[in-house]
């Protein structure tokens, strides 16, 4: 008559999720900061218009970017030996 069970099977504790918060702001902030948000350099100057309104785009899968303007100064490009 223990009052302690001596050997049996032991069970294994939950994973606890209290950090699992702390990790994916984490991971947020470090994606945030290390991403660049511009896809390509403009090769040309542009001059943006002024808007007098803004008006929402329903559809923006359908636009594109064509950037006119008179160009930059070339990037030489560096000499392989």
């Amino acid at each position: 008559m223990s009052r302690f069970k001596k050997g049996g099977k032991k069970e294994m504790p939950g994973i606890t999720s209290s950090s699992l918060s702390d990790i994916v702001f984490m991971l947020l902030f470090f994606f945030m900061v290390t991403t660049q948000m511009r896809e390509t350099e403009n090769k040309v100057k542009v001059t943006t218009p002024e808007a007098s309104e803004v008006v929402k785009l329903e559809r923006k899968d359908l636009n594109s970017y064509i950037n006119i303007g008179s160009p930059t100064l070339p990037v030489p490009m560096p000499v392989s030996s």
